[in-house]
């Protein structure tokens, strides 16, 4: 039976005995049921992971002993970037949660001109949290020891206004003759815009591409926000991060 992992965000050490935080505490014990003696896998996100047995159990908290550290690198050697133009609720949390399996190093909400969901500043709190709550589920799954960043939504110019020398951007544009394959990529700093429900304006496109962004297709058929972003990440991983035929 695979061991469960846990996102766990205070300092961990080996032989220390840990009060389980509440949100670990309601996912191991109400959900899982776990109980006295059994293990779990604890990280903090500084990398590596921590072996835990399950020590004391009460009605409002729990107790883990750390036994052994695990210093486990899952982490690509690319540092993708997904910049995801804003979709529908279900399809954004889909598109990072796969994302993240994927192993991107960030993930950057765009503001575009067809983007289904508008947003105030107390929205924007509230998805960064629950994005940031995916994406921990994820890592939890997936056995990432590592976070990806979670960056607050910006709208395309102001992403357009804070491009780096050095990294390589490319857009899912499907007039383009470009395929992944043929793509020049300098450093291993990646970032790959995604457009929203019914896709970038011809404007958008043009935008990018001034900004010396390189457009690709993935071909013929015209696929889902969500579905060309785990398509997109899933090929860049294999020819130049670290998925395996």
């Amino acid at each position: 039976m695979r061991i469960p992992r846990f996102y766990c965000p205070v300092p961990l050490a080996i032989r220390q005995s840990l009060g389980l935080p509440e949100e670990v505490f309601r996912h191991a014990i109400q959900v899982l049921r776990l109980q006295v003696g059994e293990s779990l896998i604890l990280f903090n996100g500084e990398g590596g992971e921590f072996l835990a047995e399950l020590t004391e159990i009460n009605k409002r908290s729990a107790t883990a002993l750390l036994q052994s550290f695990d210093p486990a690198e899952r982490e690509s050697s690319l540092e993708l970037t997904l910049v995801q133009a804003l979709v529908k609720p279900d399809k954004m949390d889909f598109a990072l949660q796969k994302a993240v399996e994927l192993g991107i190093s960030a993930f950057q909400p765009l503001i575009t001109q067809r983007s289904v969901v508008r947003t105030d500043k107390e929205k924007i709190e509230k998805k960064l949290q629950h994005w940031q709550a995916v994406a921990i589920s994820a890592c939890e799954q997936s056995g990432r020891t590592k976070l990806p960043t979670i960056h607050a939504p910006q709208t395309l110019d102001q992403y357009l206004s804070q491009l780096k020398d050095n990294a390589n951007y490319l857009i899912l544009a499907p007039g383009s003759s470009k395929d992944l394959s043929q793509v020049t990529v300098k450093t291993n700093k990646l970032a790959v815009l995604i457009g929203p429900e019914g896709g970038f304006t011809d404007f958008e496109v043009s935008a990018c591409l001034a900004a010396h962004i390189q457009g690709i297709t993935l071909g013929e058929r015209i696929l889902r926000a969500e579905t060309a972003s785990t398509s997109v990440i899933a090929i860049l991983q294999l020819l130049h991060g670290d998925l395996r035929i």
